[in-house]
């Protein structure tokens, strides 16, 4: 489906393809149209009105050797639902998720490799968030109960979640399984996972027990000697 603009929020990646057509085409950041879902002084605060060029895409000299763009550039199949090995659910607050801060000693859950998850993912705050989970990639089923729009139909590692909106998401964990490692997820706004918004997971084999391994938390102050 051809389109002026995506929207991206930090750490969001999309694939697009651009028909040059013998001129220079401007890529450029621009405002959200509905403030990101935030009100008018919130959306100011959190950077959405901004608007600037990142990149300059300049024509060749000679672009009638280009191919045509293809009608359609991929076939995604889809995850089911139904076969969810589990359900989970997240919600996005503060600098929290599910009401709690980052702990490197703590698992909060452990998938099984070659299932599929289901997890619900709400941001019940007024602030923006997004969400950002590491070894998978996942898809979009719905959003507030209606099927994503294009732009976010493919797959995904990271989604923005306007204040209030509910989406759910299906998750297969193909490989990687480790006992001691774990995964994050978080939201990847940089303040926000700075200030502890993150958890953690394991992926295991089937009827594996978690080793996870231990940090050591302390942490030293050292003062310069006057």
């Amino acid at each position: 489906m051809p389109l002026t603009r995506v929207r991206l929020s930090p750490g969001e990646r999309a694939e697009i393809v651009v028909a040059v057509n013998g001129s220079n085409t401007l890529l450029r950041a621009m405002p959200y149209e509905d403030n990101a879902g935030l009100d008018r002084g919130d959306a100011a605060a959190f950077g959405v009105q901004d608007s600037f060029d990142i990149l300059e895409l300049r024509a060749g000299k000679n672009p009638t050797a280009s191919a045509a763009l293809p009608a359609s550039l991929a076939t995604i199949a889809r995850l089911d639902p139904a076969a969810a090995a589990a359900e989970r659910s997240f919600e996005l607050q503060w600098f929290m998720i599910n009401g709690a801060q980052m702990d490197m000693n703590r698992i909060d859950f452990s998938p099984t490799v070659d299932t599929t998850e289901v997890w619900t993912v709400r941001n019940v705050d007024d602030w923006p968030h997004n969400f950002h989970v590491h070894d998978v990639q996942f898809q979009i089923i719905d959003i507030d109960g209606s099927p994503p729009p294009p732009a976010l139909a493919g797959w995904k590692d990271t989604v923005y979640t306007p204040p209030g909106v509910r989406f759910r998401l299906a998750l297969r964990f193909t490989e990687y399984s480790d006992p001691t490692y774990p995964y994050m997820y978080h939201c990847h706004l940089l303040l926000h996972e700075d200030q502890g918004m993150m958890g953690q997971f394991l992926v295991l084999e089937p009827g594996q027990r978690p080793t996870p391994m231990t940090m050591d938390m302390t942490m030293t102050h050292r003062g310069h000697g006057g």
